[in-house]
């Protein structure tokens, strides 16, 4: 199902947030909060009599769109539901998500990743896919390995972003976002500039193109706080952020690290305007004796308060999913939620419903029985994702047209940037059908929409399918048509009753900018 949702980021992180619930500290910032009422997120609810009230789109814009999906949540309660569920703004109704970011293709990562998870801490790294590719597969596979960790993306080369133009610009955090997810059949969600670089003070323009060339790349994560909170050229509340604090990259102080982690404890209130996410960065160069005090740190870190520990992918799917859920309680112990598709998050973490009883004693969907646990008296509840609106099993990209990781299947995508017209052509010579098809085109930053999207339910073995459109040139001039030409094909899809993701680039050298 299409779905226009529209975050309303400034009521829900200005309403009720998570305060308290699990693990505790004996002392400290934990011991202060462990007297609170819980407070849940405000959610987007309707009841059963009333009209249905939702994130709706108002811009318009193409960047807001998800595609959704219902489910209707089967509960058992005791005595009767006293109430319809709220959204948790954190996973499993915990107090914050806590995570890690290390940037770079470095072969220490692996390390540092070992003592992550020896003292059970997860996290996103954030890779470059310069060439040879398989030194870079066997990295990114290895840093992804089993779920615990993932990758994010860093660009290809690591440039200086604001130096390039803006399809430069957008080249380097698509491919490389293609690249990262063929190598690791893993969806990538979130980013990391290269160098932290995103503007340019005596140049405007370059925000706005690198804005642009995020958007268009769909991320939905940016580690960078102040280009999501202070960037006048992202749809509010459409992307997340986190909370960094700093070990220390080669030299960890943990004085400076405790300094910075009590600061966003003693500014609570202000710093959850910002995140419910903190997480350690910012690279993987610890090593010896630093990598042990690293390790000291995320051991004593670990239970330091009631963390949900999490990859960034993760949370970034998770929050997305909080924003764009809407809850309809239904006749008969039955709850419907309008959800966004796990492909379109990036991860498949399941969604939390708070009920404010007790009563309630299980709850199931689509047949699975959900996981539930009871706190300062309410019943939080874990909802999973339907199967088939789950994540690709396998990612791969055309070489020439033609695919490996799917035999049979063949895609051409053409645009020719004189006239904005644009085409995509499918060609399903394989011995299945393909359904359930969603075809996104990421265009080149001059150009507007710079998203387009087609679906279809049904190609079947031996049938070519075919989308085309025409663009407008919006914008002129040497920064937004200078560089190579570049746009790109996502489709996904539904093939043998596996989800799959098959992407297509185009590109052509600098056409005139004038």
């Amino acid at each position: 199902m299409r779905r226009c949702v529209y975050p309303l980021c400034s009521v829900l992180y200005a309403g009720w947030v998570l305060m308290c619930a699990g693990r505790r500290r004996a002392s400290g910032w934990g011991c202060a909060r462990a007297s609170r009422k819980m407070g849940i997120g405000m959610a987007m609810v309707t009841g059963i009599s009333m009209a249905g009230v939702g994130a709706e789109n108002t811009t318009n814009s193409p960047y807001t769109i998800l595609e959704t999906y219902r489910q209707v949540l089967k509960v058992e309660p005791r005595d009767g539901i006293s109430a319809i569920p709220q959204l948790a703004p954190v996973y499993n109704g915990h107090a914050w998500a806590l995570s890690t970011r290390w940037d770079d293709s470095n072969p220490n990562a692996l390390n540092v990743r070992r003592k992550m998870l020896e003292n059970g801490i997860r996290g996103t790294f954030y890779l470059n896919s310069r060439k040879p590719l398989e030194v870079q597969r066997a990295l990114a596979c290895a840093l992804s390995a089993g779920g615990t960790c993932s990758v994010g993306g860093h660009s290809v080369t690591h440039p200086h972003l604001p130096e390039k133009t803006a399809n430069e610009a957008f080249r380097e955090l698509m491919a490389n976002r293609i690249t990262l997810e063929c190598l690791t059949d893993r969806p990538v969600n979130s980013l990391a500039f290269p160098f932290g670089g995103y503007r340019d003070k005596t140049r405007p323009e370059v925000l706005q193109g690198i804005s642009e060339a995020f958007l268009r790349t769909r991320y939905q994560h940016c580690v960078y706080a102040d280009f999501v909170l202070h960037n006048p050229f992202l749809p509010d509340g459409l992307v997340s952020t986190g909370l960094q604090v700093v070990p220390g990259d080669r030299v960890v102080d943990a004085t400076v690290f405790w300094t910075a982690i009590e600061k966003i404890r003693r500014l609570e209130e202000h710093s959850r305007k910002t995140s419910n996410c903190i997480f350690l960065g910012v690279h993987p160069w610890q090593e010896g004796e630093e990598l042990e005090r690293l390790g000291k740190i995320m051991g004593t870190l670990h239970d330091w308060d009631d963390f949900w520990h999490c990859t960034q992918t993760e949370y970034a799917a998770f929050v997305q999913q909080y924003r764009h859920t809407t809850i309809t309680a239904l006749a008969d112990d039955r709850v419907a939620l309008q959800r966004p598709c796990a492909y379109e998050l990036g991860s498949d973490v399941p969604l939390t419903l708070v009920f404010p009883d007790t009563t309630l004693q299980a709850a199931s969907v689509d047949g699975v029985d959900c996981t539930l646990r009871h706190v300062d008296g309410n019943t939080i509840v874990n909802v999973p994702h339907a199967k088939e609106h789950g994540l690709p099993v396998h990612i791969d990209e055309t070489r020439n047209g033609i695919s490996n990781e799917f035999p049979g299947l063949k895609a051409i995508l053409d645009f020719n940037p004189n006239t904005g017209e644009l085409a995509f052509t499918l060609t399903n010579a394989s011995h299945a059908a393909l359904s359930d098809i969603l075809l996104t085109v990421s265009l080149p930053p001059a150009f507007d929409p710079g998203l387009r999207r087609w679906h279809d339910k049904h190609v079947p073995a031996g049938k070519a399918w075919s989308v085309s459109a025409t663009l407008a040139a919006a914008r002129k001039g040497e920064y937004w048509r200078g560089g190579d030409c570049y746009a790109a094909a996502q489709l996904d899809f539904v093939l043998r009753g596996e989800r799959g993701r098959l992407f297509t680039a185009w590109s052509l050298p600098a056409v005139d900018s004038k």
